[in-house]
């Protein structure tokens, strides 16, 4: 096996701490199996700090372990939590280098062994020197000993509970850093429910706390940016975001919570700098090296590109993660109002197009804020409008009530009331101020509306369609007078009158209604 010089008593640590954190004890005990049966071959290094290994048993896998960042470890098996072969390479690893395995199979029990409490007067040396990366792995170590609960707002309290003393601690900090400390405790909780929440036993306990939890850590950056400059502390807000990056790296699913973190805390603190432009290039070039990009991290390197005016890489990211079938809608917005915001018109009608198959069948806010940017687009590209309406009547039954409303708005009043007929609609279906246009601009087309459902009702035959049926008469008279052909009208009484002089209740409405004598 090739050495691993990096490989030390601080490496093991993070393992263990990773085993407690990432496995349940079944896995454990599984992978202990494993190790036990000599299934672990060909143990090499592959890249600086990731070590690759085979996993035999009924089939075959590949595993690859970062001692640097375990959450960054992958197997090839189909689980997609960490598994046993996963563990029971940690656990080949730690005895050839020389570590007790049973450290690794009782994780939970080592750590908390390992991290009595920590009296409030020596957390200043403790802390004293840290990067915020060191700040996290202190806090790993306080809560080492607080098992998981299916109550998660028990556990959360049970966590807040061991960092309270770093709070009442005299820790060297100026008022920005403890700032950026407390944030970092929040931030710390929402990682610790997150990887909780990857834990098919815990998902569901988990699945209606984290998004509330990360809605509060959003407001509380909002909160303090209003109140503090946390870009003087340059060298601390670089350790966030490149922490932040890492969570992104490390997020499973495709809900890209950590990429609402990382964005809001760039907007609120990264974007209005003068050298904002230098800091984005810094931090696509930080996201680039990361070993295994989720489809957070890639959603962030395409608002960087897109800020960046780098349009071409943008997409490049965009189709090679496939981003528009694994990310939510809100997210797509994000980036399409982005490029409207910067008025680049043919860019955004082609990111529209491509990005449509996303917003098929969504909910109708999204459906709707998507052809608003495709209105804001055409009157700008040339052929831009053929385009929106082929999307739109790809998106039917859907997008109805949008080209309804489009009809509407650009008073094509013809293929408006084609398509009310076609859905049955009849002009008692809308507010009498909504045919009011038409029949002072076309009053004609209101013709075949009016006779279409006039007819409807009284098929029905019903006293209530037959009122009904009247309701609309007396309309019909309004539009013929408007287009001064009343005798076409009187014509069109007599006959009607005629035709369905049998139905004693119909004609009884029309002499309630003033249509017969």
């Amino acid at each position: 096996m090739t050495s691993i010089p990096t490989f030390n008593d601080e490496t093991w640590l993070r393992l263990v701490r990773y085993a407690a954190e990432a496995f349940n004890e079944l896995t454990l005990s599984r992978g202990f199996q494993y190790f036990k049966q000599q299934r672990v071959t060909s143990l090499n290094t592959v890249q600086d700090h990731t070590m690759q290994a085979t996993v035999t048993g009924d089939e075959t896998y590949t595993v690859r372990v970062n001692v640097a960042r375990p959450a960054a470890s992958s197997c090839t098996c189909p689980v997609a939590v960490p598994c046993k072969h996963m563990a029971a390479v940690m656990m080949e690893l730690g005895e050839r280098m020389g570590y007790p395995v049973s450290q690794l199979v009782n994780a939970r029990t080592y750590l908390k062994q390992l991290t009595p409490a920590i009296p409030p007067d020596q957390l200043p040396g403790q802390l004293r020197g840290k990067d915020v990366f060191g700040w996290h792995e202190f806090m790993d170590a306080l809560v080492a000993g607080v098992k998981p609960a299916y109550n998660q707002n028990q556990y959360i309290e049970e966590l807040r509970r061991h960092l309270q003393p770093l709070n009442s601690a005299s820790i060297p900090f100026s008022a920005i850093e403890w700032k950026y400390f407390e944030l970092h405790q929040e931030l710390f909780i929402v990682r610790k429910i997150r990887k909780l929440s990857e834990k098919s036993e815990y998902r569901y306990y988990t699945s209606f706390v984290l998004p509330r939890l990360y809605t509060e850590t959003m407001n509380l950056l909002r909160q303090k940016s209003t109140t503090l400059n946390f870009s003087i502390a340059e060298e601390r807000l670089k350790q966030t975001l490149r922490y932040m990056q890492r969570q992104m790296a490390e997020e499973t699913g495709n809900r890209c919570m950590e990429y609402g973190l990382y964005m809001t805390m760039w907007e609120l603190w990264v974007a209005g700098r003068p050298d904002a432009d230098l800091w984005a290039a810094q931090q696509l070039a930080e996201l680039e090296k990361l070993e295994t990009p989720a489809v957070s991290a890639a959603a962030a390197q395409v608002f960087l590109y897109l800020r960046l005016s780098q349009y071409e890489e943008a997409r490049a990211v965009v189709e090679s993660s496939d981003m528009i079938n694994n990310v939510s809608t809100d997210m797509l917005l994000t980036f399409l109002n982005y490029i409207a915001s910067a008025k680049n018109w043919e860019l955004l009608t082609d990111w529209l197009a491509k990005t449509a198959p996303a917003f098929y069948e969504r909910r109708v806010q999204e459906l709707a804020t998507y052809i608003r940017l495709w209105n804001e687009a055409v009157p700008h590209v040339p052929g831009a409008e053929r385009q929106m309406w082929s999307i739109l009547e790809q998106a039917l039954p859907d997008s109805m009530w949008i080209i309804e409303d489009l009809l509407y708005e650009q008073h094509r009043w013809k293929l408006w009331l084609e398509l009310q007929i076609q859905q049955e609609h009849g002009p008692l279906h809308h507010k009498v101020g909504v045919l009011q246009p038409i029949e002072k601009e076309a009053p004609e087309l209101l013709l075949p509306y009016y006779h279409q459902a006039i007819h409807r009702c009284v098929s029905l035959k019903t006293r209530h369609d037959y009122k009904q049926a009247v309701k609309l008469l007396k309309r019909l008279e309004k539009v013929y007078k408007k287009m001064k052909m009343q005798g076409r009208w009187e014509q069109f009484l007599i006959g009607f009158a005629e035709r369905h002089s049998r139905l004693r209740a119909l004609q009884e409405e029309m002499k309630k209604g003033k249509l017969l004598p």
